[in-house]
């Protein structure tokens, strides 16, 4: 295993806890305490088997947006291009979500069982959706934390409508619940975060 790739998933690990530090609140200080009590020794590093999806396509353009608002964390997401391990949850198909959207949708871990340290009932990674894309109401145990690099884009909660939200705005769902991501004419590329209850995976409500 390299040192060069445990320390790139460092330095991202370094770069996302900044970025949310600098904007605060407390659902962000929940992930930051989290993330804080986690193993990110040598000894815990693994190497995933990379793994690339067809949503992977609008990663360079979105490492470019990226950049206009996070240089280091653009930076540092470029820099374990193609030793991700891009993913789809087992329960979405197109005939729930819409046609198209699995070529449009994906996600790796950093942390987590899936990324490059374990995690301790704690996962953080990257989420992809193509553009003109319904990722619909869904819920899950897991509180769970959005930080878009991309957008606008339109998220909803609950019973409320859509509201659009821009990149760089922290985005928080209480455990169970639903809530909605809508994408525009931009890719989506955002960290998510869930701090504990992370067994269970996200269920669509129309599943």
């Amino acid at each position: 295993m390299s040192d060069d790739l445990y320390n790139d998933a460092r330095w991202l690990v370094g770069a996302i806890a900044r970025g949310l530090h600098a904007r605060g609140g407390v659902h962000v200080e929940e992930v930051l305490q989290r993330l804080a009590e986690q193993d990110m020794t040598r000894g815990d590093f693994v190497e995933p088997r990379s793994q690339n999806l067809p949503v992977t396509h609008y990663f360079a353009p979105s490492i470019a947006e990226t950049m206009m608002l996070e240089s280091e964390l653009a930076a540092a997401i470029a820099s374990l291009d193609g030793h991700l391990k891009w993913l789809q949850s087992k329960s979405y198909t197109d005939e729930i979500l819409g046609a198209g959207f699995m070529e449009n949708y994906g996600w790796c871990e950093i942390i987590g069982p899936q990324g490059f340290f374990n995690g301790d009932d704690f996962i953080l990674g990257l989420l992809m959706l193509g553009p003109h894309r319904h990722y619909k109401d869904h819920y899950h145990p897991a509180p769970e934390l959005y930080w878009p690099l991309t957008g606008p884009t339109k998220w909803k909660q609950g019973s409320s409508g859509f509201e659009m939200k821009q990149a760089g705005e922290v985005i928080y769902h209480a455990p169970n619940v639903h809530h909605a991501t809508k994408t525009a004419n931009r890719p989506l590329l955002t960290v998510w975060c869930w701090t504990r209850d992370t067994h269970t995976p996200a269920k669509l409500v129309d599943a």
